[in-house]
């Protein structure tokens, strides 16, 4: 299961000759700032428990961007160095969790529960929740507060897995890991967001990438770390460290991050008393009680019924279409028809009822009339699952077709990652540079449709080592330039009340589309390979070996044979029409980056709605100066 970090490796570009600062700020010095916004950040302060008064009356601003822009106020390099430094090792941790998760998965299905055929069942539902439960998390951190939303999730986190740990049976630790993908899903995302909260436009791409740096050094030392784990002692159990010392390191590693923000956002003492008696004081204007009316404020800016209908909807839809044809279920079965018509009704209602009567939507559908939202959300449709497609079945091809060892093929597909990195930290330099995102996400395009062209031609099983390797070295590039500049670009489309919402709901197509890439890869490949081993193969034993197993086939039949070739063959073909299909969705891609985008200039504002706002005054006289001397000018030529 790919991180939230790591699935979006990212650039952008910008444009004044200033050098890059060792800590972000928001267009000013951050010490300066301090005693210029101290008594602005009271002011606010004085906000962030208003988000429940009034009973249903509810203010522009919610307290979790209220408080964020408290701590704008009070931010100074000590600040900054210990929040952006404390998520760089959390990131790291958390990405480390998520390399050996899956090796400490496969022990607990096959050693512990005997139950080896439910992983891939396990895998999609939780990838599913993981997309899912965006959403709501950034409602919550809206309502609730960045700090009492995340330490919600390092809660979940740590309950789920104990859960898991002691699980006796494949359905607690299904459950156990679903409250462990509800915190891990939430810290990522808050990351994200909080990120945005106390950046500039112009470097928000940077010190969004910073963070996500070290984990490229997982995908050479997580083998390793679960190898030593694993191969020492009883195999019923050591899986179960392998989850256990995670509940320790992560939330030890996430003390100072929880300690700053609440100690920079919690109001003084003196306006927490102010704020107590207003409250007070508007409820003895009411008729009903207290809680009543905090209640209905709760219920409604929440919006629990849109939640209510966008998890059963989306959650319905999405697991059934992942798991059709699977070993558990398939598209004929009528609970399966059921939930899929049932899932679609239930979408239909949630986008009625968010469109016109929910009072605070869930998500921020009027933001859809923006041509630059519109773009972003369909790159974040296109770019996965162009990907994901090309990527479906590699490393059996790379094992199995071209003869690669496990070590050799292991490399191949982690290139990608490592070329990601590199040329997101470049594409983020230039971003502040720059000031601009859309010539590098059209690059980005530029590169990604080039680098799957070339896999027409050089991803077959008589390509070499180096061949293989240097068109995955290429995609990975183009992967640096897309994502992290496509999700700052949508943040910058939007006003800083709905940028939690937005960046969940890209998230959410961001992470479905690549389910759908491999949904595109696997058909292909489990429609093409059948057909072709039958016409190469004249045995049907032979054909179904070849097709169940194929590491086995290959282990009996050596290259160079005859029933060799043949298999080789029949993945090559499959594979071709595999990167055009995937090379076809790039284009797509990359017609949107050109034509759906704008090409924002980026400020040293958190938004652009907020450098609007400090423009808009000498604008405004300017406009009224020229209209005053045109009417003085009209006047005198009419004498």
């Amino acid at each position: 299961m790919a991180s939230v970090n790591q699935s979006v490796n990212l650039a952008i570009a910008n444009s004044q000759p200033t050098d890059v600062p060792t800590l972000p700020h928001t267009g000013t010095n951050p010490d300066e700032q301090v005693g210029e916004n101290k008594k602005a950040s009271l002011d606010d302060n004085s906000a962030l428990e208003d988000g429940v008064r009034n009973g249903d009356l509810i203010e522009e601003k919610s307290k979790g961007v209220v408080e964020m822009e408290a701590l704008q106020g009070r931010l100074t390099t000590t600040v900054l160095a210990v929040l952006y430094g404390t998520f760089m090792l959390l990131s790291y941790s958390l990405s480390l969790n998520q390399y050996t998760a899956s090796a400490f998965l496969n022990y607990a299905v096959s050693y512990s529960f005997e139950a080896h055929s439910l992983q891939a069942t396990i895998n999609t539902v939780t990838s599913v929740f993981q997309a899912m439960s965006q959403p709501p998390i950034a409602k919550f951190a809206d309502y609730f507060g960045r700090v009492k939303t995340y330490i919600g999730c390092i809660v979940c986190y740590v309950i789920g897995y104990i859960i898991v740990t002691s699980s006796t049976s494949i359905v607690t630790y299904a459950v156990g890991n679903s409250i462990y993908i509800l915190g891990i899903t939430g810290l990522f995302l808050l990351q994200n967001v909080i990120i945005s909260d106390i950046s500039s436009l112009r470097n928000r791409y940077l010190w969004t990438v910073f963070p996500n740096i070290p984990q490229v050094i997982n995908a050479f030392v997580a083998g390793d770390i679960a190898s030593s784990l694993l191969t020492k002692g009883d195999q019923t159990k050591q899986w179960r460290w392998g989850y256990g010392i995670f509940t320790i390191i992560i939330p030890v590693v996430a003390l100072p991050i929880i300690i700053t923000l609440w100690v920079y956002t919690r109001p003084s003492r003196v306006h927490r008393a102010e704020i107590k008696a207003r409250h007070a004081a508007q409820v003895q204007g009411h008729s009903t009680s207290q809680f009543w009316t905090a209640s209905k404020s709760f219920f409604w800016q929440l919006d629990f019924i849109g939640l209510l209908l966008f998890v059963v909807g989306f959650g319905l839809f999405f697991v059934t279409i992942t798991l059709a044809n699977s070993k558990t279920a398939r598209w004929s079965d009528a609970h399966s028809i059921a939930q899929l018509v049932l899932g679609v009704v239930v979408i239909g209602a949630f986008v009625v009822w968010e469109r016109f009567y929910a009072p605070h939507p869930l998500l921020p559908f009027r933001l859809l009339r923006r041509k630059t939202v519109v773009g972003c959300v369909l790159i974040a449709l296109f770019h996965p699952m162009a990907g994901r497609c090309a990527a479906g079945y590699l490393s059996t091809f790379l094992q199995v077709a071209a003869n690669q060892s496990v070590k050799s093929a292991t490399r191949i597909t982690s290139f990608p990652s490592v070329a990601g990195t590199v040329t997101t930290i470049i594409g983020a330099f230039l971003s502040r540079r720059f000031r601009t995102l859309k010539p590098i996400i059209i690059f980005g395009f530029l590169v990604e449709v080039l680098a799957l062209g070339l896999m027409v031609r050089y991803r077959t099983s008589t390509n070499t080592q180096g061949e293989l390797a240097v068109v995955q070295l290429l995609r990975g590039a183009a992967n640096g330039f897309i994502p992290f500049p496509t999700q700052a670009l949508i943040q910058a489309a939007a006003p800083h009340e709905h940028l939690g919402a937005i960046t969940a709901a890209w998230l959410v197509v961001y992470y479905l589309s690549g389910g759908i890439g491999s949904a595109i890869g696997g058909g292909i490949w489990t429609t093409i390979i059948p057909k072709k081993l039958s016409n190469y193969l004249n045995d049907d034993a032979l054909v179904t070996l070849a097709y169940t197993n194929p590491f086995k086939f290959a282990l009996m039949y050596p290259p160079g044979t005859p029933e060799r070739a043949a298999i080789a063959r029949a993945q090559d073909e499959a594979q071709r029409i595999i990167v055009i299909v995937g090379t076809c969705i790039a284009v797509l891609a990359l017609l949107t980056s050109i034509f759906l985008i704008d090409n924002y200039k980026l400020p040293d504002t958190q938004s652009l709605e907020e450098a609007n706002t400090n423009e808009e005054q000498p604008d405004t006289a300017n406009r009224q100066m020229r209209s005053y001397w045109r009417s003085l000018w009209a006047w005198k030529t009419t004498q």
